[in-house]
């Protein structure tokens, strides 16, 4: 399932490369430190790369 949704993505971002929800689908993908932000946005950061350590030590 992983790989469909990927794919779907992919093909997305090749046929509509401006439209702004291309762009939203592309930083939804890309998880990057928030610039700014409430601090549940902050928590869930951090959240996220707690578990991502735990899942590559694994």
């Amino acid at each position: 399932m992983k790989n469909l949704i990927k794919k779907t993505f992919r093909r997305l971002f090749k046929e509509n490369p401006s439209k702004l929800s291309t762009k939203a689908l592309e930083r939804a993908s890309n998880m990057q430190k928030p610039r700014a932000g409430t601090p549940h946005d902050w928590e869930d950061y951090e959240k996220y790369l707690k578990e991502f350590e735990k899942e590559r030590d694994q």
